[in-house]
């Protein structure tokens, strides 16, 4: 079952019959239209070609083609019959339907919008035109307008899946969840679908239940892969459990079916971006701004994309408005200063900077856990793989000390390690980094995501202190950590004291004060941010 697929008008196909002027014109006509009726739509193609060479004046003709053009998926092609169809008989509300149609089949969803919204307003009770114009809305992500659409017309409409779906779709995505229930149920009952399945996975998604709302996308895409949303949805899904590359995986899938897919092209691009591929990233992200220019994530990882391959200029009106969009984000500040920096303002440059600082330090004192400038709370803890133990103390009054919270199976940490293996390199000399290994992210006892599958991970959960050392040394084993590990207990203390799971770095400075802190996710995780602090640590440890 697929309850968003669109039918075509099929106003003209024996109406070029009718029409015909000649008897050989007669005879061809009904040789296409028997070949069209039979499936057989490239040599149907052909033969309205011809027909159109006979007399080109045929609105049906032209029609026909389009139609046999679409079904082959040549919609550029398609798109230029409907329009010659539309001189022909100008303001046919089929024509117009159908040329709308293929605009939104072949991608091109803001021109398919476009063609729609006048359409409905000039036929605002026809329930074809209604109905596709609300699917190009929920695609584009104008979810209160697929609700304005079609809530007046749901109860007269009980048994059309294809509204049930939509109307669903948009009231789960505003967190109307109880009323949208009500449209999804008419779905459901239906049995097990790819549709019902990705519905059960949106509800658990916008209850924040990622991991869950994972597996059901996941199956949902085994039965039909090319559902609308759907692979936008998974990705964004493995983007929130850890999974950054099964998530750019499902981005790709989505812009497929769908290259106006704003979050698919948002999140593709903040991904590339992260990883520093730029020019790779600037696509994705100028498509995801064109779709909604005031969106200050999208103006902000565009401003990233330019900066990052030199063209600061271009960049800097991106920066600046991400900046003026996003008026607490540190982020948003930072990239404005290396924009700055480019195009070497460097009085401007140190303003971004220091209020990308002070923007850093407020996040930090908001969020859960030790804040910025608090005493970092001491523990004691038993060494990984060996005798003895390390407390925080012991570092006080003679350095600063980073301390990387996480655990094997977590995505996040393993692929932040080489970044922070690195930092250690250049700095472990003056900063010791030190492991504190804490309850598994993702054990077997929990929930698996598809990047742990990918990559073979798999531990149960520990059982006793004997266990959690052994996790603690394959980790640092695997991982080939060069700095030690410590092994956090079984009541879980420390990790609690620092609400530092799944994972999370701290820099703690040589007064025993939290200096900073960083979740270990792809996107929130900035080497460049930790080797700022680290810097500025040493200089003042040297200056002591």
């Amino acid at each position: 079952m697929n309850i968003r697929r669109f039918a075509i008008v099929q106003f003209a196909v024996l109406s070029a019959l009718a029409q015909s002027p000649t008897p050989d014109f007669t005879a061809l006509a009904q040789h296409a239209v028997q070949l069209q009726q039979s499936g057989n739509y490239q040599a149907a193609a052909e033969s309205y070609r011809e027909l159109l060479k006979l007399d080109p004046s045929q609105v049906a003709t032209h029609v026909n083609l389009a139609i046999v053009l679409v079904n082959l998926g040549r919609f550029e092609e398609a798109i230029a019959e409907y329009k010659a169809a539309d001189k022909l008989l100008p303001g046919d509300p089929r024509i117009a339907l159908n040329l709308a149609l293929a605009y939104e089949k072949s991608g091109q969803i803001e021109e398919a919008h476009r063609r729609l919204e006048t359409l409905h307003g000039a036929y605002p009770h026809e329930t074809q035109s209604t109905l596709l114009l609300a699917d190009c809305n929920l695609q584009l992500g104008n979810d209160g307008r697929v609700v304005e659409l079609l809530k007046p017309i749901a109860d007269q409409n009980a048994d059309n899946l294809a509204l049930a779906y939509m109307l669903g779709m948009a009231l789960l995505r505003e967190h109307n969840i109880a009323e949208g229930q009500v449209y999804l149920d008419r779905i459901l009952k239906h049995g097990d679908t790819a549709e019902a399945r990705f519905l059960l996975g949106t509800r658990m998604f916008e209850s924040g239940d990622y991991p869950a709302a994972a597996k059901q996308f996941a199956s949902a895409a085994a039965l039909n892969p090319k559902l609308p949303s759907l692979q936008s949805f998974y990705g964004q899904s493995l983007l929130l459990t850890g999974d950054p590359d099964g998530a750019s995986a499902a981005f790709r899938l989505a812009l497929e079916t769908n290259p106006s897919d704003f979050s698919a092209n948002l999140r593709l691009a903040q991904i590339l971006s992260a990883r520093r591929r730029y020019a790779e990233a600037f696509d994705f992200a100028k498509r995801a701004q064109s779709l909604d220019t005031q969106n200050g994530e999208a103006n902000l990882v565009l401003a990233q994309a330019l900066a990052g391959v030199g063209r600061f200029s271009e960049a800097r009106t991106y920066a600046e408005s991400a900046a003026a969009e996003q008026p607490k984000s540190a982020e948003a500040q930072h990239t404005l200063a290396d924009v700055y920096a480019g195009l070497d303002e460097p009085a401007p440059a140190e303003r971004a900077l220091a209020k990308a600082r002070q923007l850093d330090l407020t996040a930090q004192a908001t969020s859960p856990g030790p804040k910025p400038g608090d005493v970092a709370p001491d523990f004691v803890l038993p060494r990984s793989g060996g005798a003895g133990t390390v407390s925080l103390h012991e570092f006080r009054g003679r350095s600063p000390v980073v301390l990387i919270f996480g655990s094997y199976t977590c995505a996040n940490f393993r692929v932040s390690a080489d970044a922070l293996k690195s930092l250690q390199q250049r700095y472990g000399a003056q900063v010791p980094f030190l492991l504190v290994y804490i309850r598994e992210a993702h054990s077997t006892a929990d929930w698996q995501t598809a990047r742990n599958e990918r990559e073979d991970i798999s531990l149960a959960p520990a059982a006793n202190m004997e266990e959690k050392q052994d996790h603690a040394a394959t980790c640092s084993r695997k991982l080939h950590l060069p700095f030690p590990a410590v092994v956090d207990g079984m009541d879980n203390t420390v990790e609690s004291a620092y609400n530092a799971w799944p994972s999370r770095a701290f820099v703690v400075s040589a007064d025993g004060r939290i200096a900073y802190s960083t979740r270990l996710t792809e996107l929130d995780f900035h080497p460049s941010e930790l080797e700022a602090v680290l810097q500025r640590l040493v200089s003042l440890q040297g200056k002591s």
